[in-house]
């Protein structure tokens, strides 16, 4: 991992297992604290590994419209649903 900037804006560099990593951590403290609006910025932050994170499966040969191969690429267990949307 590696950071470029300066004065509070910051270039993050990440491996795609930091990436996952990073989405699981971000991923279960959601689950855990319930649904944040859509407009709070760990969500966004969240989103935005989503969508890097599925880009580079589906390049990898990897189904993200099937659940289990999904959250078996980013290393989800199978219970990650967000409370009251199991």
């Amino acid at each position: 991992m590696n950071f470029h900037g300066k004065e509070g804006d910051y270039l993050l560099g990440m491996s795609l297992e930091e990436m996952k990593v990073t989405y699981c951590a971000l991923w279960n403290d959601l689950k855990r604290r319930g649904a944040l609006g859509i407009d709070e910025v760990p969500s966004d932050l969240l989103h935005d590994l989503q969508t890097v994170l599925q880009k580079e499966a589906i390049r990898l040969g990897v189904d993200v419209g099937l659940h289990s191969a999904w959250a078996e690429f980013v290393g989800l267990d199978s219970s990650c649903s967000l409370p009251g949307n199991e």
